[in-house]
Order: structure tokens, then C-alpha cells, then sequence
């Protein structure tokens, strides 16, 4: 029996194009324009980490049946009593059937990260989560953050990072902004971890002012 200690979500679609009429008898048909085959059916997915393994799959449906999907619209554990949106919800039922263990771990890809969901997954599973934050910035601290990295760090910031923490609903909590470049920022939420550098350091590619593509190691 496979056990699921940490978990990568991420989605896919399944391309089709029908021939003969506008959705080819498909039940659950979505538009992605941003995909390569924009119409199909999408999946939101689990993949144990270790192993590659599939573990939990979503056929993403019309809204009127995701939202009668487990979680959707649940009142949250946040301080205002919130309900749990359709991100959130997602992750909670696939954190669910891949039955992670408890002091597990969850992260993958942005659209499925937010405080709503950290505190959620922690307080109902004891599973952790690490995110990149980027849509779903309720509750997060993105402009403070980027006001005292740009502060401390002035136009230097690139291989630098400012931490805050905090609690809410008894889950510990750190919000952390890194610049992997001179202007690009990375906004990062953990309820796990260390905010030590790693011994690995981080190559940032540019073009020098004849374009010539060059790289910087940083922290």
C-alpha cells in the first residue's frame, strides 16, 4: 500500500476536438485558452512526490457541480468566519483521497495557494503546505513585505528576503518575499521549514547590454 507523506498539485487538460457538433458529447467540457489544446476536459492532480505515483485526481465539472463538491462553501477556521472557496476546497479534497498522513505535506502549483488554505488543510488533516502566492493574496502581507525588502535592501535586492510570522486559528504561519532578481519578487507562505539560505545557490539569468544571456549566483 502506498503512503502519501508529500503531495504535488498541479492541473492538466485532455484535449478534444470534436467533428460534428460543438462539444462532441463530452459531460465536462472547459475552455483554457492558456493551454495548448484550449478546449477539453480539465483534471486537477496528486502526485505522491517520491515515487511520481498518481494519487488523487479531480475531473473539473460545470460550476453548479464543483460547488456541490465536499468543502465548497464551508464556514472556514479563519478569524471572520469566511467560506471556504473553490481553491481551498480543491485542495482539501485532494489532500483527502490521497489520504496524506498526518505531518505530511502539500504544495504545487499557485492557483491552488492561500492563508485560507494553509490554515484549512493544518487544522483539518495536521498536513503542512508550502505555496508561491500570487492570485489568492487574501489575508497576505504582500505589500508590507515588499515595502521593507525594497527598505532594507534599496535598488540591491536581488538574492535577499524578508520574513514575518504569525498565527491564526492556532496554525503558525511565515510570509516571505525573495527577490531572485533585481526586479523580480517571489512571494512565498510555509507553514513549515527554515528561512536559512540552502547551500545551493540560485543561478538568475539576464542579457548584458550587448544581449549576451549571462547568470548571477545568489543566495
Amino acid at each position: 500500500m502506498l503512503k502519501t507523506t508529500m503531495l504535488l498539485l498541479d492541473e492538466s487538460i485532455s484535449g478534444w476536438r470534436p467533428r460534428s457538433t460543438k462539444l462532441g458529447g463530452f459531460p465536462n467540457i472547459t475552455y483554457e485558452p492558456r493551454k495548448p489544446k484550449p478546449l477539453g476536459t480539465v483534471f486537477k492532480n496528486g502526485v505522491e512526490c517520491i515515487s511520481g505515483v498518481l494519487v488523487a485526481q479531480d475531473v473539473i465539472q460545470l460550476p453548479e457541480q464543483q460547488s456541490a463538491k465536499s468543502y465548497n462553501g464551508l464556514t472556514s477556521v479563519l478569524p471572520d468566519k469566511s467560506d471556504i472557496t473553490a481553491h481551498t476546497a480543491e485542495v482539501l479534497q485532494l489532500v483527502e483521497r490521497a489520504q496524506v498522513l498526518k505531518r505530511g505535506w502539500v504544495g504545487g502549483d499557485s492557483w491552488f495557494g492561500s492563508i485560507a488554505t494553509a490554515v484549512e488543510v493544518y487544522k483539518r488533516f495536521g498536513v503542512h503546505f508550502s505555496w508561491i502566492i500570487k492570485q489568492n493574496q487574501s489575508w497576505f502581507p504582500k505589500k508590507a513585505l515588499l515595502k521593507l525588502l525594497k527598505a532594507w535592501f534599496k535598488e540591491r535586492p536581488a538574492g535577499h528576503w524578508v520574513v514575518f510570522k504569525t498565527t491564526i486559528a492556532e496554525v503558525t504561519l511565515f510570509s516571505m518575499a525573495y527577490a531572485w532578481s533585481l526586479k523580480g519578487v517571489s512571494f512565498l507562505l510555509s507553514t513549515c521549514g527554515l528561512t536559512e539560505p540552502s547551500a545551493n545557490m540560485h543561478r538568475s539569468y539576464f542579457q548584458d547590454d550587448f544581449g549576451t544571456v549571462s547568470y548571477k549566483e545568489i543566495k
